[in-house]
């Protein structure tokens, strides 16, 4: 019977080992090449993460008014501006839609402005900071007044810088310019009046039931309605649904109940006259309703998107 061979290991050379010395030249070069790279890669993921959440919800925008962005670094800012330095949470949220759409107004007047001729320059605007830092210090003198401490003050307070807090007395300015440019070419110096008496009630039906007993003429809802005795008023101080309804009523007649934010008013219109000069006071109030008509105007033609939903309402409460 034959056999079979086993097959012969193959033999192989042991290869020669690099000396010593060179062997610890490239753990050494290994570990200086790959220590640095783990500690830039810890670096930049310790950096993102910082980033990502110390830098970027500062940036986030919350509106955006034509092509001027306001990001949420700058709303906060104004967030403690406008709350006088509050820290109520439940202040501070309650007022921050009011404070987006005050940014908003700020930022429209700026624009704005240019288009009518207005302007402020940085000599007004140290005026009437310098103007309300003395009426508040009563007896102080000009040379007594500190801006730089004002400004270091309002920066502590609010986050605002010199520049920011400049243009924000700017706007105000600017506004109150508009306002007296509308006064003058808008307010008529005499207008349509009516003498006018109103009455409150809570309710629609209480309204409807106190509208129908005035015009049979109720002795005691007569009595309380002369209480409110609002003189002679001027076509345009009203919002314009009222206007609609007082202006359209004859001498002598009770309107029907028209509605207001909380409750009902009846009005009944004693005299009217087509024309009769406008009071100060109520010329006052129109420059004001023809600030808020220029303002809207200039909104409709302009492109305003806003970003600020609760969460972002929250973060910023958080951080103010």
């Amino acid at each position: 019977m034959s056999r079979k061979l086993k097959p012969q290991p193959k033999l192989t050379v042991a290869k020669k080992q690099p000396p010593r010395w060179q062997r610890e030249r490239t753990i050494s070069l290994l570990i200086r090449i790959i220590i640095p790279l783990i500690i830039v890669v810890a670096l930049g993921l310790v950096g993102y993460w910082g980033y990502d959440n110390y830098v970027v919800p500062w940036q986030q925008p919350v509106a955006k008014v034509n092509d001027t962005t306001i990001n949420m670094r700058y709303f906060v800012k104004m967030l403690r501006y406008y709350s006088g330095g509050s820290t109520d949470a439940n202040a501070l949220r309650g007022i921050a839609p009011a404070v987006l759409e005050q940014i908003e107004r700020n930022e429209l007047t700026r624009q704005k402005a240019p288009t009518i001729d207005i302007e402020v320059t940085p000599e007004e605007i140290t005026e009437a900071i310098e103007n309300d830092l003395l009426a508040v210090q009563g007896n102080a003198t000009q040379p007594e007044i500190d801006l730089d401490q004002h400004y270091k003050q309002v920066r502590e307070r609010t986050g605002l810088s010199v520049a920011q807090y400049r243009e924000i007395r700017e706007t105000e300015l600017l506004m109150a310019k508009i306002r007296e440019y509308l006064k003058d070419e808008k307010v008529p110096e005499e207008a349509k009046h009516i003498h006018l008496f109103i009455l409150e009630r809570p309710t629609r039906e209480e309204a409807l039931e106190a509208s129908v007993e005035l015009q049979k003429g109720n002795a005691t809802l007569e009595e309380e309605l002369a209480a409110g005795d609002l003189g002679w008023v001027p076509e345009g101080i009203y919002p314009p649904e009222f206007d609609e309804v007082a202006f359209g009523l004859g001498a002598g007649n009770v309107s029907e109940p028209i509605p207001i934010d909380q409750g009902y008013y009846i009005v009944k219109v004693s005299e009217t006259a087509e024309s009769r000069p406008v009071e100060d006071t109520h010329q006052e109030i129109l420059a004001d309703v023809e600030f808020e008509k220029w303002l809207q105007e200039q909104a409709e033609a302009s492109i305003i998107e806003e970003y600020l939903d609760e969460d972002k309402i929250t973060w910023a409460v958080e951080h103010s």
